[in-house]
């Protein structure tokens, strides 16, 4: 894969919409990968899909996703593209201190009436890490992803309101704070290329996918360069045997898997 060097974040991401960004919990920025880059992106996700065993999340209605976890470490072509110099350039001017690669993941949404929405969550109680709340997700869109294709709702603010539990048991965020069932949510619709930063905090959902074809996004997540490990039960439930390398509670999150976001080692 090629890769732009311009790491002119001001020519990538503006002043006001980084304020957006802190404000909201979320943006979305348009055109960051070319369509070739994004035409690579797409065939290996595919075959990395088919070839490995993935995680699923069902619900009553249906398939809401199923995912190839690190999905970094298991192919050049993504691993690349976690850490693209535009990507993770703005990854780092949105939460204003230096990042390092939590994990990536190749989600897909099923096509044919085989899909269910995703339940409204937030992402911090999977991730066993503790630091500054800074914590977020570059989500790029391989296709296109219109409201019928499952695209994400966000509930604007929520990640200012939402606390860390350490008691944290699963619950919804909905059944934690029940009034954000009332908030006003923003629905993001998104371009092939196109890369969705949100807040770890930021509650959000998305849709089914109404749609015949598959929508496939790779989602990587990055973390405080000086986050430590803290496991938790969510992620102990979805992945019991992963100890992140033999991490021990409160020594800090390092090494090959754990690379600083913008140097990729």
């Amino acid at each position: 894969m090629t890769v732009a060097n311009d790491q002119n974040t001001d020519a990538l991401i503006s002043d006001d919409a980084v304020e957006l960004y802190r404000s909201r919990g979320f943006i979305n920025v348009p055109g960051l990968l070319t369509p070739e880059e994004v035409s690579e992106q797409l065939a290996d996700a595919e075959r990395q899909l088919a070839r490995e065993k993935t995680e699923l999340w069902e619900e009553d209605e249906g398939l809401a996703m199923d995912w190839v976890p690190d999905a970094g470490l298991r192919s050049e072509v993504t691993r690349r593209l976690t850490f693209h110099p535009k990507v993770t350039a703005v990854a780092e001017r949105l939460a204003g201190a230096p990042l390092r690669l939590f994990k990536s993941e190749l989600f897909r949404k099923p096509a044919g009436g085989r899909s269910a929405p995703t339940p409204m969550h937030h992402d911090e109680p999977s991730h066993p890490i503790e630091g500054r709340p800074i914590t977020l997700t570059a989500w790029v869109a391989l296709v296109d992803v219109p409201v019928e294709r499952g695209c994400m709702s966000f509930i604007p603010g929520s990640h200012k309101l939402v606390t860390p539990k350490e008691d944290d048991d699963g619950m919804s965020p909905l059944e934690r704070w029940p009034h954000f069932a009332w908030e006003e949510r923003t629905t993001v619709p998104m371009r092939a290329g196109d890369v969705h930063f949100h807040h770890a905090r930021v509650i959000h959902s998305a849709g089914a996918n109404d749609t015949d074809t598959t929508r496939v996004s790779l989602a990587s997540i990055y973390m405080d360069a000086e986050a430590v490990y803290r496991p938790n039960f969510v992620y102990s439930y979805l992945f019991p045997d992963d100890d992140l390398g033999g991490l021990k509670p409160g020594e800090q999150v390092l090494g090959e898997r754990f690379p600083l976001a913008r140097s990729g080692a």
